[in-house]
């Protein structure tokens, strides 16, 4: 049977090479494990195992592991003059696996030697992924992929304010697809084996799929998806013009075979001509996504940590019997029910558009069941962010919205508090606790000093403003951090929202870019200090809540690679941007600052807004 195996492989490989055997293939692969700070035990292993998937599929490969800075500018150099000397038909080939940074919107691939202390020393130190795409570019050759296994969590972005997690998007010149392990501005898995998940479905589809080469990497984001709980989402940017296969076409590849072997006792000559599948290995696991023509769905991601209920599994709405169509006047159509139903995410099987049901019925129904939410941005809207964003300032990068990414989640009834809390909520809590905040115990806070610094002030906490405002009773708490907030919320037998509860509230099913709707009015101007809680415009669904954007940063019980995130944006936030609902902030669960603040949340049996809903069934 594994003579068989590879003897099917074989004759994939051998039809493959007699379809492309008019366009010469050069690839570059490189994977740099061995760093002294940070070692990573894949990337060299993946760029092995990449190595020899391109290298079975007709690929002039130039491999280096474990790379300095001078050996990776050489390679770089010496794939660039190969790809120009193999004419303009040649397809070239990029891959890297190893720590990567950006900055100021640009990526850096990590050599072995690097000496990253600070900011300034990246530039020298690193090797700029632009390089690798003006080399293709001198070449003008056909058709080019980059392929960047690069966004594993490094120590090179711990001290420094302007080098962010994970890699910026990259404008795709025509002719070229770059693919990325993970969404721009996160952060990949390296992997519990000998191999990282992206890279290793990344081999299984280049190798067994004989489609266009987006659907492959559709594929791959698929089984990276299903691996890692959608909490690892790859990507890509294209801007290809022509068709490209790794694998040929299953037409140019087909070829006659030789009669089955003769099948064991008890065994069809089917199942005999068949490959053994293995089970219980993240490989073959893969390999049964991909053993369909079909595209297979792609599910969408979800936010790690994020906090119960919004993990809860996915689970049917509570049963409710089906009204026969004679009813009692007054009763609701089964259309409009399911229409209103299938608008705010509630899905049961007990509901059709046939029969009617009474609105005691349909209440109980809207006020109970779970609610299959989205949240986050599409990348179109991602692109209006970046868009607006620029309209105000020539410094925005798309690596300030591409962490927005679209987000689906089951949430269980639950209830915000309809206004941030205010100083004088807080100070009621301190007096019965005698509880002293994170500023207080380490005798400072920060501020934004002179509009851009942002500095630790001696001496400021919540009850002083900072030294930076006056503090008014009926104004947003600040000062405190993420611990401050929790413990506020846990004494008034309460949590903090988690993000994807805080933004659905603020958006609605309807998704709104801003809590008030699509007007951008609200959100241009600043005020001098912190608004009252009260201030503001109707926000959220329903018109319940204020303060949702522009009164203070909201702390949430979710956080991204050991950081806290916060929503809502504050009054000192001059750019309308900043101020959508899909914004985040990110911050260490231990800072205090002049801006930030939070609202409680708790679990509830009923939904808040359930008449809300009910009132909308003609």
């Amino acid at each position: 049977m594994g003579f068989l195996r590879f003897a099917l492989f074989a004759l994939t490989v051998l039809g493959s090479a007699a379809a492309i055997s008019a366009e010469n293939r050069i690839a570059l692969v490189i994977g740099n494990s061995e760093y002294s700070s940070g070692p990573l035990p894949n990337p060299a292993n993946d760029a092995k195992m990449i190595a020899e998937t391109l290298n079975n599929l007709g690929f002039e490969v130039i491999a280096r592991r474990n790379a300095d800075q001078n050996t990776m500018k050489r390679a770089i150099q010496e794939f660039g003059s190969r790809l120009e000397k193999a004419g303009p038909s040649a397809v070239g080939l990029f891959y890297y696996a190893g720590h990567g940074v950006q900055l100021n919107g640009r990526n850096y691939l990590i050599p072995t030697t690097a000496q990253i202390e600070r900011e300034g020393d990246v530039e020298i130190e690193a090797v700029s992924a632009d390089w690798v795409i003006e080399q293709m570019r001198y070449a003008r050759n056909r058709l080019n992929i980059v392929i960047l296994d690069a966004c594993r969590n490094n120590p090179f972005t711990r001290s420094m304010r302007s080098v962010d997690h994970g890699l910026a998007t990259m404008d795709a010149p025509a002719g070229i697809l770059i693919a990325y392990s993970t969404a721009p501005g996160a952060v990949a898995a390296d992997g519990s084996g000998r191999n990282s998940p992206y890279t290793e479905a990344l081999s299984v589809a280049m190798r067994d799929l004989h489609e266009p080469v987006e659907q492959v990497f559709k594929r791959v984001r698929v089984g990276v998806m299903t691996a890692t709980s959608g909490k690892q989402v790859p990507w890509e940017s294209s801007s290809l013009t022509g068709d490209f296969y790794f694998a040929a076409p299953k037409a140019a590849a087909a070829a006659p075979l030789a009669p089955s072997p003769a099948a064991a006792p008890g065994t069809s000559a089917q199942a005999a001509a068949e490959p053994t599948k293995s089970s219980g290995s993240f490989t073959s696991f893969v390999s049964g996504l991909f053993g369909s023509s079909k595209t297979a769905p792609e599910p969408a991601p979800k936010l790690a940590d994020a906090p119960k209920p919004a993990d809860a599994p996915i689970r049917q709405a509570v049963n409710i019997p089906n009204k026969a169509p004679d009813v009692p006047a007054g009763s609701l159509s089964g259309s409009s029910v399911t229409a209103l139903l299938q608008s705010i995410g509630i899905e049961s099987s007990e509901v059709d558009a046939v029969h009617s049901y009474q609105p005691a019925t349909v209440r109980q129904l809207i006020a109970r069941s779970p609610r299959h939410v989205t949240v986050g941005n599409t990348p179109k809207q991602i692109q209006s962010a970046l868009a607006l964003c620029r309209q105000y300032s020539s410094e925005c990068q798309i690596s300030m919205f591409s962490d927005e990414v679209l987000r689906t989640q089951v949430l269980d009834p639950f209830e915000v508090d309809a206004l941030p809390v205010s100083v004088a909520a807080f100070r009621q809590f301190v007096d019965a606790t005698h509880y002293k905040t994170e500023a207080e115990n380490v005798g400072y806070a920060y501020a934004y000093v002179g509009g851009s610094k942002l500095t630790s002030i001696a001496g400021g906490t919540w009850r002083n403003g900072i030294k930076q405002h006056e503090v008014v009773d009926e104004a947003a708490v600040i000062a405190v951090s993420y611990q401050d907030a929790v413990a506020y919320c846990k004494y008034k037998g309460q949590r903090l929202p988690s993000e994807n509860e805080w933004e659905y509230i603020a958006r609605g099913p309807e998704r709104h870019t801003f809590p008030w709707g699509e007007n951008m009015g609200p959100a241009v101007g600043t005020a001098n200090a912190a608004p009252r809680v009260g201030d503001g415009p109707a926000e959220g669904i329903g018109g319940r809540y204020r303060g949702l954007s522009g009164n203070v940063w909201q702390w949430v019980d979710s956080k991204v690679n050991g950081r806290r995130v916060l929503k809502g944006s504050s009054w000192l936030e001059t750019n309308p941007a900043f101020r959508r609902s899909a914004s985040r902030r990110y911050e260490l669960p231990s800072r205090a600052d002049e801006d930030s603040g939070f609202r409680c949340a708790r679990s509830v049996a009923e939904w808040p807004d359930t008449d809300l809903w009910l009132g909308q069934i003609k």
